[in-house]
C-alpha cells in the first residue's frame, strides 16, 4: 500500500508541485494551492488525511489555513475554525466522497486516488461560499 500511495504522491507532486507527507505517507500538505477569486487570499496549505484503509477507504473532508476567509472577510459554508492536526490549528471543510462512488482502480490513471480527491478539493474552493 505504501508504494500505490507513493505513486499516487508522484501524480499530486506533478500537479500541485512542492508537497510534504508524514513519514508513514497518512497525511499530505500541498504547500501552494491555487485559489479561486472570491477567497482573502490567492493560495492556502491544503492538508488530507489518508485515512486506514486507504485506498479502498477514500479521504474524508480537508484543512486549510486557519485564516482563510471569503474577500469579504465572512467565514465559508460548512468550516470548521481551530481544528487541531500535526501541532496546529486549520479550517476544516466538510467534503465527502460517498464511499460507493470512490472506486480506486490498480491503475492509478483509471480509477480514484488522491490527485482526483484534490480536483475535487479544488473543486470546492471554487465555489466560494
Amino acid at each position: 500500500m505504501l508504494e500505490r500511495r507513493r505513486r499516487e504522491l508522484d501524480l499530486v507532486l506533478g500537479r500541485y508541485g512542492e508537497i510534504e507527507t508524514g513519514s508513514d505517507l497518512d497525511w499530505v500538505i500541498i504547500k501552494r494551492f491555487p485559489l479561486a477569486p472570491g477567497w482573502n487570499k490567492a493560495e492556502t496549505p491544503v492538508l488530507v488525511m489518508i485515512r486506514p484503509g486507504y485506498p479502498t477507504v477514500p479521504p474524508d473532508n480537508f484543512y486549510v489555513d486557519n485564516d482563510l476567509r471569503l474577500a469579504n472577510g465572512q467565514d465559508p459554508t460548512n468550516a470548521s475554525r481551530n481544528q487541531k492536526q500535526l501541532g496546529r490549528p486549520w479550517l476544516m471543510f466538510s467534503y465527502h466522497v460517498d464511499e460507493s462512488e470512490w472506486k480506486p482502480h490498480p491503475d492509478l490513471l483509471e480509477g480514484h486516488n488522491l490527485l482526483t480527491f484534490l480536483l475535487g478539493v479544488g473543486r470546492r474552493l471554487s465555489e466560494v461560499s
